[in-house]
């Protein structure tokens, strides 16, 4: 545990170019400092933080251990270049993808997941976690070939999410996916293709859905895995939306049957 004061000359430059490794903004770095899932190696702050906040978040973060380092505001810019700052930076270690434990023991008795196949745009990515941590996801699901991994712009377009909704990362999905169906849990494909509205399926059951690559959709040996396929309404000279716009749309109709599920059993 360690804190330093860096001023004049002397400060550590930590892999400036190296986007990947650095979280900042007040809000992104205060929910992963207090969240405590994704590992922070060294914190940042601007020594011209209020008082109050300083010592609260300096004081939460030693107490985990992590090093922290209190300097000028322009020196958070020369180690991670970006003005956005807020006077909060952090060096992050590698993300802690959740196991299939995840998948095994949700919380609830009709879980919901969230299947990525190939996602390859990180503000996508990021995205499509915020609309699952809005919509109740129980967990996310992504490969590893194509898929971009979680990174700073990936934790910064889920608003935080990454820090709450559990992401479970495998190398065979066809086999994660036929698991899922062997416990009961329906597999529903977002296709354009697909002569069913999603409005006609049925989201009371266990579900998870897959949503493919923004530019080839969902694989054949992923679309195999499907109980069935099921596209969104939209206008006929449109041919279909973005992957993370289909997402929400998808996982706001599967809200909205379950709560008028749970208003008519009132």
């Amino acid at each position: 545990m360690v804190e330093r004061s860096h001023r004049g000359k002397g400060k550590r430059r930590l892999l400036a170019n190296h986007q990947r490794s650095w979280l900042w903004g007040r809000h992104l770095v205060l929910e992963t400092l207090i969240g405590g899932r994704w590992p922070i190696v060294e914190l940042y702050l601007a020594d011209d933080l209020p008082p109050d906040l300083l010592e609260e978040t300096r004081t939460a973060a030693i107490g985990q251990g992590i090093k922290t380092f209190v300097t000028e505001r322009k020196a958070l810019v020369r180690l991670c270049p970006t003005s956005e700052h807020q006077g909060f930076l952090a060096r992050m270690g590698p993300f802690p993808y959740a196991g299939n434990d995840a998948l095994l023991a949700p919380d609830r008795e009709r879980p919901l997941f969230l299947v990525f196949d190939a996602i390859q745009d990180p503000f996508n990515f990021g995205a499509m976690l915020r609309s699952a941590g809005a919509f109740g996801v129980d967990a996310v699901l992504i490969g590893t070939e194509g898929q971009a991994p979680v990174t700073s712009q990936v934790a910064r377009s889920s608003a935080g999410v990454v820090n709450r909704v559990p992401i479970v990362r495998v190398d065979d999905l066809v086999c994660e996916l036929q698991a899922l169906r062997a416990r009961g849990v329906q597999v529903v494909g977002a296709s354009e293709k697909s002569s069913q509205p999603l409005t006609d399926c049925d989201f009371g059951p266990a579900t998870a859905i897959i949503v493919g690559n923004e530019g080839t959709g969902i694989r054949p040996e992923l679309l195999a895995c499907s109980d069935r396929l099921a596209r969104i309404p939209i206008a006929p000279d449109v041919g279909s939306l973005n992957a993370a716009a289909a997402a929400a749309v998808f996982l706001f109709e599967v809200q909205r049957q379950r709560q008028s599920s749970v208003d008519r059993e009132r």
